[in-house]
């Protein structure tokens, strides 16, 4: 049976300068993962903007059937995506831009709260948030239904609001990230 041992994070700060708040013991997690940019080169660059939601890479089954390369690779999240990117891992803490062809590490909140995290549509305090099945790649919703038989597909939660957004379009709203299966 593994182990684990979680040490709090008593600064304020890390080494890099950025800030982690008011109350540094928040348990918040923050896990380093790989993103490449599949543009040709001299294509365009990618950038993750901080709080788009990121999913496990699946497109790489089928190169390492290990799952090794899925377990570190992240992707935009993407509701509609084939293959499908809907297993959310968290949201990006800080923009980064990646150049094509190029790998880059992305630091990705997988528990606890992320501040401007995407969504679209209005977000009320406490709703569960989805992948929005009808929005950009990396965006979140709120979750309205819970029956599986509805009319539209309903994915897991990822997280819950611990702020508003007016809606009906694009917005941010700070978010606990649940943190399932990391």
């Amino acid at each position: 049976m593994a182990t684990s041992n979680l040490v709090q994070y008593l600064e304020t700060s890390f080494a890099d300068g950025t800030t982690i708040g008011v109350t540094p013991s928040d348990r918040k997690q923050v896990e380093t993962f790989l993103f490449r940019n599949p543009n040709a080169a001299g294509g365009a660059n990618i950038t993750l903007a901080a709080g788009q939601v990121v999913a496990v890479d699946v497109a790489q089954m089928a190169t390492d059937a290990s799952g090794g390369l899925t377990a570190i690779r992240v992707v935009l999240a993407d509701y509609n995506s084939a293959p499908v990117q809907k297993i959310v891992v968290g949201v990006v803490e800080k923009a980064v831009t990646v150049a094509p062809q190029q790998t880059s590490p992305v630091r990705v909140v997988v528990r606890g709260p992320a501040a401007s995290v995407a969504v679209t549509g209005a977000v009320a305090i406490g709703d569960p948030l989805i992948l929005d099945p009808a929005g950009a790649e990396g965006t979140g919703a709120v979750q309205l239904a819970y029956n599986a038989a509805s009319a539209t597909p309903v994915s897991e939660a990822f997280a819950f609001a611990l702020s508003t957004a007016a809606g009906p379009g694009a917005g941010t709203v700070t978010a606990y990230i649940l943190g399932k299966g990391i």
